[in-house]
């Protein structure tokens, strides 16, 4: 075998191998941009006897442009401080982010009202700085206006982690309990590598809220089966603008740690999260998801480097892990219905702008994929009547024994009559086409379902049907190629 092609086809298996496992499937994560808004910074209540932050009434941006506002926090003020305030006023405090200029000092303050964080260790909470040096605020303690569900983060980590989970085929919702405020603050605030317990048998993951408070190192690294993702949320040490809120879910399974913050406070909401029934409709439409942060990202990446197709380009086929009704559209539109690692392969090949195709796909029943062959491999050229009008109505070249659909939904047409080759031919071409390219798929196909129902006539007339799977098709251009 050829050196190129016994490079492919290590490429290809290792590819298949890691969809085959599904252990990149373990975490996701992205950004929400925080909208601009003339802010007027004010004092606190307690020096100043009111609240003077003047917040514009504008409408929320559509879903192609998904920001947030800045993000308040308002905590109780600990009992150290009580006796420094006026006692006219409640003791509670507030700090809004990204911090105005001249207003450090609100962030000061909440530094100074948290608590140590402890960590459990053989069902002890325990606090040593030399495994876990952060501060913290219990949710009993502070509110926030931060809310991931209106962002649509809870929806979208819905689409990508649940389907994966145990409880994925009853419960396909999450909610977001709100766990606890953190600080990391320089110098060498961290939290080595551990695993979290589960608060119930529902809760299936944990998210990380990293709010926009300049600071630098403060790395979040997840692992999980042997794979890697870091999430780097570092802001630029030139400028003091924090512009976006940026967030990562990920299994409760996984190890986890937080690298050390070498400069300024690293200031997040933890929520833990549990499987509730809902559904989404999120794939390609959530413009909060950064697919550059699913850990297959980097795989695909690498394996579309290595050129698979030695320049010439083909067609990468993906048959969809999870099941779906996809021939009833108004139920289960695709793609905005995939899940788990179907929805993963479409975000990224949409983000590699490699535009991938749903469609339901047949292939050719083995009994007819014989005739096509005996006519094709056929050395003598036609000389019947016969024989001439079927090599004019068939293709000039032996098809691909793959027929993909032009659209979803079942065929029952009684028009849809089968005696010869030209006839399967005929509604093989008006349901869909013929694959132009060699299909390489890389997955196993789940269920199939009822695609086309025809009349099939042989000694006597009997209906036969045709059966689909759904598949995620990628046309790889020739490179070089636009």
């Amino acid at each position: 075998m050829p050196e190129s092609f016994s490079k492919r086809d290590i490429l290809f298996a290792k590819l298949k191998a890691i969809l085959d496992d599904q252990s990149h499937l373990f975490a996701c994560g992205g950004q929400i941009p925080i909208l601009a808004k003339r802010t007027k910074c004010s004092l606190p209540p307690h020096q100043t006897g009111s609240e003077q932050v003047e917040e514009q009434n504008q409408p929320r941006s559509s879903d192609s442009t998904k920001t947030s506002d800045p993000v308040a926090i308002r905590w109780d003020v600990r009992e150290t401080r009580h006796t420094q305030l006026d006692s006219l006023y409640y003791p509670c405090d507030k700090l809004t982010l990204p911090l105005c200029q001249g207003r450090e000092a609100d962030l000061a303050r909440l530094v100074q009202d948290s608590q140590p964080a402890t960590f459990g260790r053989s069902g002890k909470d325990v606090y040593d700085e030399s495994y876990r040096k952060a501060i913290k605020m219990e949710p009993t303690a502070f509110c926030t206006t931060f809310d991931p569900y209106s962002l649509g983060i809870i929806d979208t980590v819905a689409q990508m982690l649940l389907p994966s989970t145990i409880d994925s085929v009853t419960n396909r919702g999450v909610q977001a309990e709100l766990y606890k405020l953190n600080v990391y603050s320089s110098p060498s605030g961290k939290f080595k590598s551990h695993v979290d317990t589960p608060r119930s048998r529902l809760q299936f993951g944990s998210l990380v809220i990293c709010l926009p408070v300049q600071h630098q190192g403060g790395q979040l690294k997840v692992r999980h089966k042997g794979e890697e993702m870091t999430f780097d949320w570092s802001t630029d040490s030139n400028t003091s603008d924090c512009t976006s809120i940026h967030w990562a879910a990920f299994y409760s399974d996984c190890e986890h740690e937080v690298l050390e913050v070498t400069s300024g406070h690293r200031v997040t909401l933890t929520y833990n999260l549990y499987t509730v029934r809902g559904v989404g409709r999120l794939t390609g439409m959530s413009p909060i998801l950064n697919p550059a942060h699913l850990p297959l990202f980097q795989q695909i990446q690498a394996f579309l480097a290595q050129d698979p197709f030695s320049s010439k380009g083909g067609t990468l086929g993906f048959w969809c892990s999870h099941v779906y009704a996809y021939n009833h559209k108004s139920e289960t539109p695709l793609p905005d219905n995939l899940k788990g690692v179907d929805a993963v392969l479409w975000e990224i090949f949409q983000a590699l702008g490699l535009y991938p195709k749903i469609a339901p796909v047949m292939k050719m029943d083995d009994s007819i994929r014989e005739e096509f062959s005996e006519w094709y491999n056929d050395p003598n050229p036609p000389t019947y009547p016969w024989a001439i009008r079927r090599q004019q109505r068939l293709p000039s070249e032996m098809p691909s024994e793959w027929i993909v659909g032009h659209d979803f939904g079942v065929c029952v047409d009684d028009t849809y009559q089968a005696e010869s080759l030209e006839d399967y031919h005929n509604i093989y071409q008006r349901w869909g086409g013929y694959s132009r390219e060699h299909i390489h798929w890389l997955t196993t196909p789940k269920q199939a379902e009822l695609q086309l129902v025809y009349t099939a006539y042989g000694n006597e007339a009997r209906a036969e049907a045709m059966y689909s799977h759904c598949a995620i098709l990628v046309n790889i251009s020739p490179k070089g190629s636009n």
